[in-house]
């Protein structure tokens, strides 16, 4: 489930981030660590999208259905052979534990679907495999 609501604007934020850059909306991926996420997190962010008139997709068990410019949400299982221009991983430290001895492939497919923006979220803290990349992320691309 997607109880964090920042967690949906931070998500909200960055894509209105990545449209100004861009000019126009790219193709994204919300990569969930559970399929039980999908649905709730696309309608969390459709909701903080809501204003922006952006549409968000739920793709329950990796079904891709949407058009190029929605954003779609899938569980991390099924996103091997798709790219995107930016992919955000919800839930990085969830996913570690839920797949402790997948998580570095995990990682590697959906990082390698990201064209350009790659975003992760964390409802705790860092894994101890990417912890050590922590000084390099940011809150935002734009640097305000």
């Amino acid at each position: 489930m997607c109880n964090d609501p920042d967690i949906g604007i931070w998500l909200a934020d960055r894509v209105t981030e990545i449209e100004r850059f861009v000019g126009q909306l790219p193709s994204i991926a919300i990569l969930v660590p559970e399929e039980e996420q999908v649905v709730s997190i696309a309608t969390a962010l459709q909701d903080a999208l809501a204003e922006q008139n952006i549409s968000v997709v739920a793709c329950p068990n990796g079904q891709v259905i949407g058009q190029d410019n929605d954003i779609r949400v899938f569980d991390v299982q099924h996103i091997k052979g798709l790219e995107f221009e930016a992919v955000f991983f919800k839930d990085v430290d969830r996913l570690a534990e839920v797949y402790p001895d997948l998580f570095d492939k995990f990682l590697y497919v959906g990082a390698t679907r990201a064209a350009t923006y790659l975003g992760l979220t964390c409802s705790g803290s860092l894994p101890p495999a990417i912890s050590k990349l922590q000084p390099m992320f940011s809150k935002e691309w734009s640097g305000k």
